[in-house]
């Protein structure tokens, strides 16, 4: 050994630590990755309604709202902020029921959603809203009531509450 030697770069090895590190990081991030795997859940619900299966669909949508429950939970969503990202699946799902010609049923998926996303309202709510009530062709009840009663609500906009005001509405005629 030379006296200099000490004074000559070596690259160092990487540390094992550091690579079970890395990996463990990596393996964390793929098995809590859930806004990805909500992702890829609602790519094949997407799917699976193009090709006419819809119970397939509907079990997909099922699968994404429920991951997108455990990223809410794992990065500590308010409650608003956690019922405004599982309404909107709510949306979908009320097109594979509007498809299947259950239209009460759809509405009630689209109000929810409205209720869900009143503190932040998108053009297409009230296009959508419309749409759906109009087809289930209530007499007793008009689309600008029914408007009315939704921006009204000051409760936590849960898929209960929505089934209630449209079971109300069916109750009217």
């Amino acid at each position: 050994m030379e006296f200099f030697s000490v004074f000559k770069y070596r690259k160092p090895k990487p540390s094992q630590d550091l690579k079970d590190c890395a990996d463990n990081a990596v393996a964390d991030f793929q098995e809590n990755d859930f806004l990805g795997k909500a992702a890829e859940a609602g790519h094949k619900a997407k799917a699976a309604v193009e090709a006419k299966q819809y119970d397939d669909a509907w079990r997909f949508y099922h699968e994404q709202k429920s991951f997108y429950m455990r990223h809410a939970n794992r990065s500590g969503f308010t409650a608003r902020q956690t019922l405004a990202l599982d309404s909107s699946v709510h949306e979908e799902m009320a097109n594979i029921l509007r498809i299947e010609g259950k239209h009460p049923d759809a509405l009630v998926h689209i109000v929810y959603w409205v209720l869900a996303g009143a503190d932040r309202p998108i053009k297409r709510h009230h296009k959508k809203f419309q749409s759906y009530f109009n087809r289930c062709r209530f007499e007793k009840t008009t689309a600008s009531d029914a408007i009315d009663v939704v921006q009204a609500q000051t409760k936590m906009p849960e898929f209960h509450l929505a089934r209630k005001l449209v079971s109300e509405w069916i109750s009217r005629g």
